[in-house]
């Protein structure tokens, strides 16, 4: 297992507030299910392993390749592609798209989040809809909440951490910054430190840009804490022809 795949599974993989929201809405939906910026297979295997047929696409070539030798090892009805959400062509349409955490904020700006929306409008058969997590806005407890515990995963006998360090608003952009350490089996630790960047992105923004994809705004799902990880919403639009 890679290093990149690693650090996806401590960051991400133990994470599942919204698990119960993506179930709820997999069950109301027809058709094989879509998910946007899947990595390493968080949502799209607990779908999977709960009956439904996901299709599930990410630009990162080692974490799809993880997730497709997990879904395959486990039997699970999970299609793999590698594909740039803004070029999206996969031929086929979906009762339910999915973009989990906060995906739809690292697309880009609102140009290339429209863009975006209007390739999965295009995946959607009628009635279809779209339901993508965010942070909605810049929430005012956000810095003031506890300071967090590090993500942590062992693997073959290394441990590996990984410390929400710091967080910086620029007015566009959200950046997280943390602090990674690798620690050996004789006890040698190594330390990096690695950012991520969200566009600040609140929803009745997400809801004005799903309609000038062609999307119809239809509800919104509240994903509440946990465990040091900030909520969420979940916007859903309907792509009605």
């Amino acid at each position: 297992m890679n290093s990149n795949v690693i650090w996806h599974d401590t960051e991400c993989g133990a994470y599942a507030a919204d698990l119960e929201a993506w179930e709820r809405l997999a069950s109301e939906s027809e058709g094989p299910i879509l998910e946007l910026g899947c990595g390493t297979g968080r949502v799209a295997l607990h779908l999977a392993r709960r009956g439904h047929e996901v299709w599930a696409v990410d630009l990162d070539a080692e974490l799809i390749a993880a997730l497709g030798e997990r879904a395959a090892a486990d039997g699970l009805p999970v299609h793999t592609e590698r594909a740039d959400v803004r070029q999206l062509d996969l031929g086929r349409e979906f009762g339910l798209v999915i973009a989990a955490m906060q995906f739809i904020q690292m697309i880009g700006a609102e140009p290339e989040r429209v863009d975006a929306l209007r390739r999965v409008a295009a995946h959607l058969q009628p009635g279809g809809r779209l339901a993508a997590a965010i942070l909605d806005g810049l929430p005012r407890d956000l810095w003031d909440a506890p300071a967090p515990l590090p993500d942590v995963r062992e693997v073959d006998g290394r441990v590996y951490s990984s410390l929400p360090a710091d967080l910086i608003a620029d007015g566009q952009r959200l950046e997280l910054r943390r602090l990674r350490q690798e620690i050996s089996v004789d006890g040698t630790m190594a330390e990096t430190e690695h950012a991520e960047s969200l566009w600040l992105l609140d929803a009745d923004s997400l809801e004005r840009e799903t309609a000038a994809a062609g999307l119809e705004a239809r509800n919104r799902i509240q994903v509440p804490p946990m465990n040091g990880y900030i909520g969420s919403v979940i916007v859903v639009a309907e792509w009605v022809r």
